[in-house]
């Protein structure tokens, strides 16, 4: 066990380093800022004849906060239990990796679905396959990421965010096109960009997307490419299709109609930089609506579901699951705080919240697809490909970051850039094994 422990810190903080967007309806994942908070000495027996539970998560926006709060409060008024919240502001996902280590882990914490497959790998996390009940009523895709390669079920997703196409309707139409001439599938939108740019004022841009991996993982699968393989190892050379895929984006910047908010325009975030009027399209997260509403009222857009590639429907799922460490001794209301969160007490969270319920009953009965901001994003939530892989993913992605930036720069054509991102990647994974 302390092996496994040690290897997962190590991983961990190589996993900090990445740009990895959260279920919680945030443009960043709120995990890093200063400190973290001490729970007040509890007994275990409270008032009401209950326990005490501890939930870590991490620090988010005060309605969020506030959000959580209220659900948790909704919970402990039902069952007589209480649950203490922990704050962890400052490096989480290591913080919690060190109290695993120091047998002080708390009952259940956030668990992100990106380093879920660390956590189940190293052996903390309690086995709940048995103890979920309507498992059918999830969105798949979301559950699936909280699963071992045998299928067993290790933490239950409470929120979640998808990409999906967004257009400025205004931008489009003056530049001589309407919503429907948009193409729905990525190499129809790569040309359709192309065209537009020359119909663009000088400064604004056909299309903003970042170009990280955590942007990427579904278009790859989408064309027979998994930069993991099944023996752990890093490939990004073993299909052409993604050559060709990668080789648009290249062109796409290269000639300006493909750029990175950050990078190319110098804009804190892609919402900014699209609600600005920087861009026409832009291929982004949920998360960016509160900044579209609040911040550029004024912008009349459109979303459309994320274009398919090669012919298949794609798009990235971003999503933060509820984990129970394995060797908490109070498992019965452990269970059942995490099926209370993410079954009955679900639509107060995410009414409160403004996040995507996981269960589509829930979406249901908040009628949310009807909301035009939301319905791509559902559709997404469907199919999509969630931010997670084998236990080194972390490493490959870091690797292809590095190297695919060298291709846009010119410094590499895309297939040197892929052949270092996997000699890189596989070098580090041996170094770790």
């Amino acid at each position: 066990m302390k092996k496994k422990l040690s290897l997962l810190l190590v991983m961990l903080l190589a996993a900090l380093m990445l740009v990895a967007c959260g279920g919680g309806g945030s443009e960043e994942a709120g995990t890093e800022s200063e400190g973290e908070t001490t729970p007040e000495e509890t007994t275990e027996e409270t008032k009401e004849g209950g326990e005490t539970i501890t939930l870590a998560v991490w620090g988010s926006s005060p309605a969020e906060t506030e959000a959580l709060e209220k659900t948790v409060q909704s919970f402990e008024e039902k069952t007589g239990h209480k649950v203490q919240i922990e704050v962890i502001t400052d490096n989480f996902n290591d913080q919690i990796t060190a109290r695993f280590a120091a047998n002080n882990a708390p009952d259940v914490f956030y668990l992100e679905a990106y380093v879920a497959p660390r956590f189940i790998d190293s052996g903390v996390l309690m086995d709940i396959t048995d103890h979920v009940p309507d498992q059918d009523d999830f969105f798949q895709p979301l559950l699936n990421a909280f699963k071992d390669s045998e299928g067993r079920l290790y933490a239950v997703p409470k929120d979640y965010s998808t990409l999906a196409t967004y257009v400025n309707v205004d931008l489009l139409e003056e530049a001589g096109y309407t919503i429907d001439d948009v193409p729905a599938d990525w190499e129809g939108l790569v040309e359709f960009s192309k065209e537009l740019q020359s119909k663009l004022p000088e400064g604004v841009h056909a299309m903003i997307f970042d170009r990280t991996m955590a942007r990427h993982l579904s278009a790859f699968h989408a064309t027979g490419l998994n930069p993991e393989t099944e023996d752990g190892k890093a490939d990004f050379t073993s299909s052409e299709k993604t050559f060709a895929y990668l080789q648009s984006l290249v062109e796409g910047q290269d000639n300006g109609y493909i750029v990175n908010p950050q990078m190319d325009l110098g804009m804190d975030s892609a919402g900014a930089a699209f609600g600005s009027g920087k861009a026409v399209i832009m291929i982004e997260g949920n998360w960016v609506l509160s900044a579209l509403h609040n911040e550029y009222p004024d912008v009349n857009y459109a979303i459309l579901e994320s274009p398919t590639v090669n012919g298949q429907k794609q798009t990235m799922i971003f999503t933060v699951g509820y984990a129970i460490a394995k060797d908490t001794d109070k498992a019965d209301v452990a269970i059942e705080f995490v099926n209370y969160m993410t079954g009955e007490g679900q639509q107060m969270w995410s009414e409160l919240s403004g996040t995507l319920p996981t269960r589509q009953s829930v979406t249901d009965a908040m009628d949310i697809a009807s909301n035009e901001d939301w319905t791509a994003h559902i559709e997404g939530a469907k199919y999509g490909t969630p931010w997670t892989s084998g236990i080194y993913l972390p490493v490959i992605a870091q690797a292809f970051d590095n190297n695919f930036q060298a291709a846009l720069n010119g410094d590499l054509t895309v297939e040197e850039a892929m052949q270092a991102a996997e000699d890189e990647a596989n070098a580090e994974i041996e170094r770790q094994q």
